[in-house]
């Protein structure tokens, strides 16, 4: 079966969620936590989403050691700094990728059917507005 644009998109979304979690874990800011609870929510609506257009598509797991990554790195980062400002550089980094890979993805898979393409376009835009409120907290106007 091939990989198609659904499942790289699955892929950026449970990596997104896992971070998010993960994050709100480490995150004592009030501000800051609302605005990953919300992320959280829409990751969970985009996963659903993904499951009840997927039919027999091959769907990306998250990989175990990705994960285990991404978490060893941001609580290394917020070891050695815990400031709300450096917490919303590292989800701009993510995002960053986020829309990276799934901006590759959509030319990579341009005939992918509509529904798809649609759902990955809806998930890029969330991405972006998502990364554009983190600005705020980088430079430290948020909180």
């Amino acid at each position: 079966m091939e990989k198609g644009l659904l499942y790289y998109l699955n892929g950026n979304v449970q990596m997104g969620m896992e971070s998010t979690r993960h994050m709100i874990e480490l995150c004592d800011d009030e501000a800051l936590r609302a605005c990953l609870l919300d992320d959280l929510h829409a990751y969970e609506k985009f996963e659903n989403a993904i499951v009840r257009i997927k039919g027999k598509k091959l769907i990306k797991p998250l990989s175990p050691m990705a994960e285990a990554g991404t978490e060893w790195a941001m609580d290394m980062k917020i070891t050695f700094n815990d400031s709300v400002e450096n917490m919303a550089k590292m989800l701009i980094k993510g995002y960053d990728m986020g829309i990276k890979d799934i901006s590759e993805n959509l030319e990579r898979f341009s005939d992918s059917e509509e529904d798809d393409k649609e759902l990955a376009k809806g998930y890029l835009r969330f991405m972006k507005e998502a990364r554009a409120r983190y600005e705020g907290f980088a430079a430290g106007s948020c909180h």
